[in-house]
């Protein structure tokens, strides 16, 4: 194996490697949607507004394990996010490292109503609504964000994204989705508060 290329975004270093016979497009294709993920983490962790207020955000976990994700709500726009810098939304329960987190990405343009989820291919990350549970172990962050089937119905959605701060976020959810090794959960939940 040899490094092929480095990334730096503050804390998150990238370091995609190519096996011998490897085509350079699929390291490409793996390196860019690390590129997105640690991006976004990173724009989400260290962002200086508060996350939300008192109304909130709540997630039950439940299948091959079970939790809870619970807080505040957040809404932030990445405006150059996604394989061709289209942008799109982060709508999740908090910031940071949590016991379970659910995460929504959302297209730019999203509006109220019913939308499909799916696992979205990494060039496809940001064009259509696509959710992922983030598990906390202790030792390792364990995401579960395939095959994923089931809906997010938003009922109060900023129209203007260039005023959010004060806009409602109101909603509901329910998908089954599973992780790299196959464990299956479902997860239901409502949101509701005022993007900061």
């Amino acid at each position: 194996m040899k490094d092929r290329r480095y990334s730096a975004l503050g804390d998150c270093l990238i370091i995609l490697r190519t096996e011998p016979g490897c085509r350079k497009s699929r390291t490409r294709l793996v390196g860019y949607a690390l590129l997105i993920l640690c991006a976004a983490n990173e724009a989400f962790a260290q962002s200086d507004t508060p996350a939300s207020t008192d109304a909130g955000f709540t997630a039950v976990i439940a299948g091959s394990y079970d939790g809870a994700a619970t807080g505040a709500g957040v809404l932030m726009l990445l405006p150059e996010g996604g394989f061709t810098k289209q942008g799109y939304f982060f709508l999740a329960d908090g910031r940071g490292l949590r016991p379970h987190g659910v995460t929504f990405i959302l297209p730019r343009g999203i509006s109220e109503g019913r939308h499909e989820l799916t696992s979205p291919s990494p060039l496809s990350i940001g064009t259509v609504p696509s959710v992922r549970d983030d598990r906390d172990t202790g030792t390792a962050t364990i995401a579960a964000d395939r095959n994923t089937s089931g809906f997010l119905e938003l009922t109060a959605f900023p129209t203007d994204e260039s005023k959010l701060a004060g806009s409602d976020v109101t909603g509901s959810f329910e998908f089954v989705t599973e992780d790299a090794e196959g464990r299956k959960i479902d997860v239901t939940g409502t949101f509701s508060f005022k993007a900061k």
